[in-house]
């Protein structure tokens, strides 16, 4: 089984390691350091206290310090990379990762990595081009990771405003009121909403009330009473409203739906 370690101690802030044949280390264990892995053969599960996650080609993974984790093959592996990566270098380079751990999914992050394990492993290489390729690898990397981290912080908050807009789409409230339940500016809160949905929070609502507006039909409710349980002004604003969804009034909706019953 081929294996190869690159350390040195004027750069004691890094470690790599690589092996040909990836073997099964089921024993629960951690590190001091903050660890990145990529193979490039088979997939290998690396299982939490309480979760796992399959790492496969092109992709990376990130481990933070101290967090108990082992490691499995799932089928013949080869070709492992762990870097080994001290906390106290990102932290002087303005770099941060907080999560305990994250798949990283993406073929450039992966290809970038391979080719800085290469350039580390190379004993024909500088140095200082070995440093300076490291920290080229941190700045895209920990932008990008960054970037992945506030996207699903901002995804998370958008679900969280869904939830309590499926909850409460009858109640009345204003922006200022709804963004402070959430720590919120009404910008902000615009902003992730419509990122993550594509509307508009008032259209939204609009759709929630007409679609029960549409299930109340099918009772034989009056269409005035089906306007005012359903949230609207008055008839008329539920006839526009659905018209502009449906393509039909709600009048004519009904009257199909019992002409086939």
């Amino acid at each position: 089984m081929k294996s190869y370690i690159f350390k040195n101690p004027k750069l004691d802030f890094i470690e790599l390691r690589y092996v040909e044949d990836i073997k099964d280390c089921v024993k629960m264990h951690l590190h001091e350091e903050l660890t990145i892995t990529a193979i490039k053969k088979g997939s290998l599960k690396l299982i939490f206290n309480d979760t796992f996650i399959e790492l496969k080609p092109n992709e990376i993974v990130i481990i933070n310090s101290q967090i108990p984790h082992s490691a499995t093959t799932n089928e013949k592996s080869k070709d492992g990379y762990v870097l080994y990566l001290k906390k106290d270098y990102l932290k002087n380079l303005d770099f941060n990762f907080s999560s305990a751990f994250e798949l990283i999914k993406n073929k450039n992050i992966y290809k970038s990595f391979i080719k800085l394990c290469d350039c580390l492993l190379d004993i024909k290489v500088s140095l200082i081009e070995k440093e300076e390729n490291l920290y080229l690898f941190c700045l895209a990397f920990f932008s990008f990771e960054q970037t992945e981290q506030n996207y699903k912080e901002e995804s998370t908050l958008a679900m969280n405003i869904k939830k309590y807009l499926d909850e409460n789409y009858l109640e009345e409230f204003i922006l200022d009121e709804f963004a402070l339940k959430f720590d919120l500016t009404v910008v902000h809160l615009i902003r992730v909403f419509k990122k993550e949905f594509g509307l508009p929070i008032h259209s939204y609502i609009l759709n929630k009330k007409v679609h029960l507006a549409k299930e109340l039909l099918t009772s034989n409710i009056s269409i005035s009473q089906i306007a005012q349980n359903s949230g609207f002004f008055d008839q008329s604003h539920l006839n526009r409203s659905f018209k502009r969804i449906f393509q039909i009034t709600p009048k004519e909706y009904q009257k199909n739906i019992f002409s086939k019953c």
